[in-house]
């Protein structure tokens, strides 16, 4: 399970002894800059848990007019916990989303990218120690493969609704075919 501490928790100002257990300037950018490399997220599973700010959850719902039903019943929204891995296996293993569970993902989507944005800004701004920064870069990257399978559970749905349209589109196409050819004999008759 990944855990943090909570955002609002600030870092105490080090002191001269300790300066060494925290992030340097060269330390964040490098952290910074691995969050967006490419294939970032490869190899890093969804966690099992994940603990996200209930304040942060609830500006979210709140800006998106997302009510606590909007969401998969793996999100806690008063506990602030989402049980991710179960939703991902899930989401998987169901044959066709119902358009309640693809809004819910979608919903959710937003609820991590906002998550995502603010563990980003805490990484860039806020007097982190070494371990700190980890745990956080770890988290983010975590986050980031969750809205990658998510995003990828919609987009077989969608693929799965055109290859529906697609089949239905060709049975129409023949069976207009095969009446145009059906009038054309009996016009020759």
């Amino acid at each position: 399970m990944v855990t943090m501490p909570q955002e609002s928790q600030k870092t105490e100002e080090p002191t001269g002894d300790d300066l060494g257990d925290y992030l340097t300037e060269h330390e964040r950018k490098q952290l910074l800059a691995n969050l967006h490399r490419t294939l970032i997220w490869v190899g890093v599973q969804d966690p099992y848990k994940l603990n996200i700010d209930a304040d942060l959850l609830r500006e979210e719902m709140e800006k998106d007019l997302i009510k606590p039903s909007d969401l998969p019943p793996e999100v806690h929204p008063i506990k602030g916990v989402l049980d991710l891995r179960h939703l991902i296996w899930r989401l998987i293993h169901e044959k066709d989303l119902t358009e309640k569970e693809e809004m819910e993902v979608k919903e959710l989507i937003k609820v991590l990218k906002a998550k995502e944005t603010r563990d980003e800004e805490r990484l860039k701004e806020e007097k982190l120690t070494h371990e700190e920064a980890h745990l956080l870069f770890e988290e983010t990257a975590a986050v980031i493969r969750t809205l990658m399978d998510l995003k990828e559970i919609l987009a077989k749905e969608e693929h799965k609704t055109d290859v529906g349209k697609e089949t239905l589109e060709k049975k129409v196409n023949d069976v207009k075919k095969w009446s145009a050819s059906v009038d054309e004999m009996k016009d020759k008759k």
